[in-house]
């Protein structure tokens, strides 16, 4: 069995994935970011090393928000997190005794789509991930396109607005600062300010001041037409980027991830009433593990034989 790991900021998931790409058992534990590098460091080895006590691990993969030379499984720098110029993949193995891979997050999500969820079928697949941002991942003619370092499928920095919103890159105007959850809060925020005596705001009121991404679809299915304005302007959001990137690849399917679609087909419906091929969109069935599914399957891609082979040479 392969144990997958998703490392975020905030927190480090865990599964130990079968032969069909099931995940058997998942864990979550705090990341403690802020506690500094060698504190993550000595998490990762503590779920590794309590999953191989557990199980018979045969390799281990890692999930990164980050870039990566993946072909020397260096992580050159991480978003969120305090690591950069880390060998990490040889440092783990070194210390597991089981050959480690890296790989970017959007990417391993992706192979988790490939493996076990949408894309058994498609030749042709973009994967979108919407949360705090928005990511992505491209797979051509079953090939995952990686582009420098793994920094390809930066879907959010797309502009899709002249002279629009300052973005965190340093950019005005893309996607993210306006389809991403982050911009339907602020979104839902400004709404709720304007409309004082809305069902919007007294359900926030409701919930002491407290917005997240659930909040304007709630007052959408209560009837609100101030919420309903809201998931019609930030599924338009959506379809705007949505469209560019088919435009651009012309994929079989397009995947969408993020806890924001299980708002499910109310929300798809809502997108593809604005989408160029819109047969063509589909929400991921499998959420909360295609980046363990991913992250577990690194070492079995074809793409990076060249590399597992290398590395094991070295570590031997």
């Amino acid at each position: 069995m392969k144990l997958g790991i998703d490392l975020g900021a905030t927190n480090i998931k865990s599964g130990v994935v079968d032969d069909t790409f099931q995940v058997l058992e998942k864990k979550i534990v705090p990341t403690n970011a802020h506690l500094g590098k060698e504190a993550v460091i000595q998490n990762l080895i503590e779920v590794c090393r309590q999953w191989i006590v557990q199980a018979e691990i045969t390799s281990v993969g890692i999930g990164i928000p980050g870039r990566i030379n993946i072909n020397e499984g260096i992580l050159l720098s991480a978003t969120n997190l305090p690591l950069k110029n880390i060998p990490l993949a040889k440092q783990l193995n070194e210390t597991l005794k089981v050959p480690v891979y890296i790989g970017n997050d959007a990417n391993c999500a992706i192979y988790g789509e490939i493996y076990a969820g949408e894309g058994k079928n498609a030749n042709n697949l973009l994967m979108v991930t919407v949360g705090t941002g928005i990511g992505g991942g491209i797979c051509i003619n079953r090939q995952i396109y990686r582009g420098e370092n793994e920094t390809a499928g930066e879907f959010g920095h797309m502009i899709i607005k002249h002279r629009g919103l300052r973005c965190r890159c340093g950019k005005y105007g893309c996607w993210e600062q306006y389809a991403s959850v982050s911009a339907l809060i602020c979104q839902t925020g400004k709404m709720a300010k304007t409309h004082p005596d809305s069902l919007l705001t007294k359900q926030i009121t409701k919930n002491n001041g407290n917005i997240d991404g659930k909040t304007p679809f709630t007052a959408a299915k209560q009837g609100c037409p101030f919420g309903e304005k809201l998931i019609s302007n930030y599924s338009e959001y959506l379809a705007i980027g949505i469209n560019n990137l088919i435009t651009i690849f012309r994929p079989d399917k397009i995947v969408l991830a993020g806890e924001i679609f299980y708002q499910g087909e109310y929300l798809l419906s809502c997108i593809q009433k604005n989408i160029i091929d819109p047969q063509i969109l589909f929400i991921s069935q499998i959420h909360d593990r295609t980046g363990i599914i991913g992250a577990a399957m690194l070492g079995a891609s074809s793409e990076i034989t060249s590399c597992k082979s290398r590395l094991q040479e070295e570590w031997s």
